[in-house]
């Protein structure tokens, strides 16, 4: 795989979320520091990134992406968490679409959101009695997750050490392609290290690199869309490796 995009951003990235149509995707990445946050679009296809200057100064929590849309969930703030509204805004001016009160939802099904209130039509906003149709998905493939303490975890440990002479431990975050394997994990070195490691079915590694260390270790690791892989490096750094 081949490098085709980074970019460093002054603030921590916080979240992501994916919009648009299967043939031109578009990603929506918020970053934050302690006083405010901020909000991109990036075209995966131009490989560029634009700033959302009008956009909400509360944070809010990516639901999905609609063709031209971002949903978001609004929650809480206090002492008893939970859901306090649902809201559009448009992608990428950012202009707010709607806003629905919403403290329940059960499952979202393409551009439809069921809830304890009935079905929102996640475009219009409003509750809808029509069939749910549903759209033509985005195909992101988030790897597997095994935490240190489960038995599945134990099989890779093994693996790690006997091929790669490596003692891992943590997690373990794992995705299978047609052609090559994709390995996010944890090692000791003097500190905990977040690596990524890309091998071939022989187990022979084609790419690997440090992606973050001690306190730059994130929730992120890396998503595969297409023949793309997206990654976060040291919280702060987007990037995107695509086949040759």
């Amino acid at each position: 795989m081949v490098k085709i995009f980074n970019q460093r951003f002054t603030d921590t990235i916080w979240s992501l979320g994916y919009w648009g149509e299967p043939e031109h995707i578009k990603v929506w990445i918020e970053t934050r520091n302690k006083e405010s946050n901020s909000w991109y679009s990036f075209d995966l296809k131009q490989l560029h990134v634009t700033e959302i200057v009008n956009k909400p100064a509360k944070a809010l929590n990516w639901l999905t992406g609609l063709s031209d849309a971002g949903v978001f969930l609004q929650l809480k703030q206090g002492k008893n968490p939970g859901i306090e509204k649902l809201l559009c805004y448009n992608l990428p001016s950012g202009e707010l679409r709607y806003s629905f009160n919403l403290n329940q939802w059960t499952s979202l099904e393409g551009n439809f959101l069921v809830t304890n209130q009935g079905t929102i039509d996640l475009i219009t906003g409003k509750l809808t009695n029509q069939n749910q149709v549903g759209r033509s998905e985005i195909n992101i493939e988030s790897p597997l997750h095994f935490e240190e303490s489960q038995e599945e975890f134990k099989a890779f440990e093994t693996l790690f050490n006997q091929k790669f002479g490596e003692k891992i431990g943590k997690g373990i975050d794992y995705w299978e392609g047609s052609n090559k394997l994709i390995f996010s994990y944890y090692i000791y070195e003097n500190a905990w290290k977040n690596k990524l490691r890309i091998c071939d079915y022989a187990f022979q590694t084609q790419f690997i690199e440090t992606i973050a260390e001690g306190n730059q270790m994130g929730y992120h690791t890396f998503q595969c869309i297409g023949n793309k892989l997206i990654f976060i490096k040291d919280k702060h750094e987007i990037n995107i490796y695509a086949d040759h």
